[in-house]
């Protein structure tokens, strides 16, 4: 074997072991928790507090975390965007910045949420 093609190999199979830069960022990771923070929040809201909420009028309140929750839906959709058409680490920087925010409106919404049945609960 020549020289140049056993470092062609050599290098071919280094390439290949690398973790990708997606996930050396971490923005798999990121957008996962920020999904299931979102989706808690969803199931939270189908339920049966939620709609003797609105019934005793809390429906203004209720539209607040809404809006929390379309947020982090924004900051998500933005983060996966980021992350699946990268031009660079700056775009997987972005990703998990956006990823986080999204996590942080989302517990934002679940923490007001929970806030608003206790006082449903007095």
């Amino acid at each position: 074997m020549k020289l140049g093609t056993l470092m062609a190999f050599i290098a071919i199979l280094a390439l290949g072991l690398l973790p990708s830069t997606a996930n050396a960022y971490g923005c798999p990771t990121s957008m996962a928790e920020a999904q299931a923070v979102i989706d808690k929040v969803n199931k939270d809201m189908k339920g049966e507090m939620s709609k003797k909420m609105k019934a005793a009028g809390m429906a203004a309140e209720m539209a607040l975390v809404h809006a929390l929750l379309d947020d982090a839906k924004m900051f998500l959709a933005g983060a996966k965007h980021n992350h699946t058409k990268p031009q660079g680490a700056y775009d997987h920087a972005r990703a998990i910045a956006k990823a986080r925010a999204a996590k942080g409106s989302a517990e934002a919404a679940d923490i007001y949420h929970w806030k608003l049945m206790g006082k449903m609960k007095k």
